[in-house]
């Protein structure tokens, strides 16, 4: 919530409204909280449905196919209409550990048990992974290399950067390819998916001013391969920036390995998840990015270290298990 409280959804399901006007509307993935006093409607989910909505004179309009479906009067900074529900299906959430397994892209049982332990995630009713289907059909991967030793000390010191791509597949929107910046220190991860090669550079500098305005630090090197689009225009950039670019030398993917490791963990979740929806590969951006919209996980992770390390751009906390 906006004042960081956390409520609990006791059930998802789907429902029938009827509005104002008497059109019916039907709603998809409702979460149920008790802790809401009035409910909510997202207008952007509404969009994604083909509705239209018309924001004007303190008024709100929703139309679909031309006819109006809905009405309703701004109060604030909200827009209030009225509906009757007709009918409700309702499944209980269950916070069963094969279910959050499935969410978080197919996360070891080691991880999500420390996740709800600390309380990331609800309480599991069990501790074991039944299922691990779809994590042998996406995480099939040659032997891992030695880590390095080194660890970077304060957040922009170095930054890993690779390119993954071209898929086999092009996503709906016609991407290719996807991109990663890492920091070095915190391993936050900025990520973004690519029609051309080309694109890595536009990416890179925008990055590059959002990260120095909202640190206050400077970035001092970047790491990354020694392909096309991180030469050319990316490396006069850092020259003329003072920014030290290292470039790992040809067929030597362990010297970019923190980079590597993560296009592999990405191209993993997104393989699982397919699996387990049944769905076309073309809509690997959609799961992609889905995995980075789930800030409250990803920028909570377990790891090997035993501890729970939870990110922002200025600080890193680490949390003992």
């Amino acid at each position: 919530m906006g004042n960081n409280h956390v409520s609990k959804i006791v059930a998802m399901g789907e429902i029938c409204l009827k509005s104002n006007n008497e059109s019916l509307i039907v709603l998809k993935d409702v979460r149920h909280i008790p802790d809401f006093r009035m409910s909510h409607i997202s207008t952007g989910e509404l969009d994604d449905e083909g509705y239209s909505n018309l924001f004007e004179q303190g008024r709100w309009k929703l139309t679909k196919n031309g006819k109006i479906m809905a009405t309703g009067e701004r109060q604030g900074t909200l827009y209030k209409a009225k509906f009757d529900c007709i009918q409700g299906e309702v499944n209980s959430v269950e916070s069963s550990i094969d279910l959050w397994h499935s969410r978080l892209g197919q996360m070891s049982e080691k991880g999500l048990n420390i996740l709800s332990r600390h309380n990331a995630i609800p309480k599991l009713e069990e501790t074991h992974i039944k299922n691990y289907t779809h994590c042998l059909i996406g995480k099939h991967h040659r032997v891992s290399f030695n880590k390095s030793s080194h660890r970077k000390f304060e957040i922009l010191e170095l930054v890993y950067s690779d390119v993954c791509g071209p898929m086999k597949t092009k996503t709906i929107g016609g991407g290719s390819y996807f991109v990663t910046f890492i920091d070095g220190y915190s391993r936050k991860v900025w990520a973004y998916v690519l029609r051309t090669k080309d694109q890595v550079f536009e990416h890179f500098k925008e990055l590059h001013v959002m990260l120095e305005r909202e640190t206050g630090k400077s970035l001092k090197c970047v790491r990354t391969d020694n392909r096309g689009e991180y030469i050319g225009q990316f490396d006069q950039y850092c020259k003329s920036k003072g920014i030290r670019h290292e470039q790992s030398v040809p067929k030597t993917p362990q010297h970019n390995g923190v980079a590597e490791r993560m296009n592999r963990t990405i191209i993993e979740k997104v393989r699982c998840m397919l699996s387990h929806a049944n769905l076309s590969k073309a809509f690997w951006e959609r799961l992609w990015l889905q995995q980075f919209k789930s800030s409250m996980y990803h920028l909570m992770l377990p790891y090997k270290e035993k501890c729970l390390i939870r990110y922002d751009l200025e600080r890193r906390y680490l949390i003992n298990t």
